[in-house]
C-alpha cells in the first residue's frame, strides 16, 4: 500500500515565476493561471501519476495541494466529501484541512510535505 501524502506549494500572483513554479505539473495549467487574479478553486486529476491538484487563490496568493497515495476511488471520496465541508462556515482549504478530512472518511492518516 502505498502513502498518501500532502505536498503544499505557495504563491503570489504577481509573481510569474512562482506561479509558474506551483502550476508546473498540473494538468491544463493555462486554464487556471488566467483566473487566479480573483477567488477560485478547482482541481485536477492527473490518471498517470495517481495524484490530485487543488488549487485556491484569494486573488493574491495561491496554493496547490498535491495529494498522492490514494486510489481513484478513494479520491472521489475525498472529492465528494470536500464538498461538504467546504460548504461549512469558516472552513479554509489547507494541508492540514484536506488531511483531516482525510482521516475522517477513509481512516487514513496522510503525511503533509512543504
Amino acid at each position: 500500500m502505498s502513502v498518501t501524502k500532502i505536498s503544499s506549494v505557495r504563491a503570489k500572483v504577481a509573481d510569474a515565476r512562482a506561479l509558474s513554479r506551483l502550476l508546473y505539473e498540473v494538468p491544463d495549467a493555462d486554464e487556471i493561471r488566467e483566473q487566479l487574479c480573483k477567488p477560485f478553486f478547482a482541481r485536477r486529476w492527473q490518471q498517470s501519476m495517481q495524484r490530485s491538484f487543488w488549487i485556491t487563490s484569494d486573488g493574491n496568493t495561491a496554493v496547490c495541494l498535491t495529494l498522492t497515495g490514494l486510489d481513484v476511488d478513494e479520491m472521489v471520496a475525498i472529492w465528494v466529501a470536500f464538498d461538504a465541508y467546504r460548504a461549512r462556515p469558516g472552513f479554509t482549504l489547507s494541508a492540514s484541512s484536506l488531511g483531516e478530512i482525510i482521516e475522517a472518511e477513509l481512516e487514513l492518516v496522510a503525511e503533509l510535505e512543504n
